[in-house]
């Protein structure tokens, strides 16, 4: 057999990275966030809302908001599936906050991450 060309090897390696572009995009991940990461707010927010490039699923994508000493304030549970997590903020004092996320998305994978911010 004779061996690949670096022309053909580059085109076959580009078919098989296409080729798996639609399972790595499955992988739900944050697009836009309010309060956006590293936040400085002069008022304290009174919804706080994760927008998701998937619809997370319901039931198990969940959304909770830390104080500084890592005690949870308010959380919530998707109840539908959407690409928006969102819930009412309670009144928050100046400070250090930390937005924890989990969605379940479409593929069956657990995506979790957060998101500081600051009320000055």
């Amino acid at each position: 057999m004779k061996p690949l060309s670096l022309l053909q090897s580059a085109t076959l390696a580009a078919s098989l990275l296409a080729a798996n572009a639609p399972l790595a995009s499955a992988h739900g991940y944050v697009v836009e966030s309010f309060p956006q990461k590293k936040a400085h707010l002069k008022t304290p927010p009174r919804q706080i809302r994760l927008r998701f490039s998937i619809r997370a699923d319901a039931l198990y994508s969940t959304l909770s908001l830390e104080g500084d000493d890592g005690a949870v304030i308010a959380s919530k549970t998707q109840q539908v599936a959407s690409q928006d997590l969102q819930m009412p903020a309670p009144d928050l004092a100046p400070g250090h906050y930390l937005l924890r996320y989990r969605i379940l998305s479409p593929d069956g994978d657990l995506v979790g991450g957060k998101i500081d911010f600051h009320v000055d």
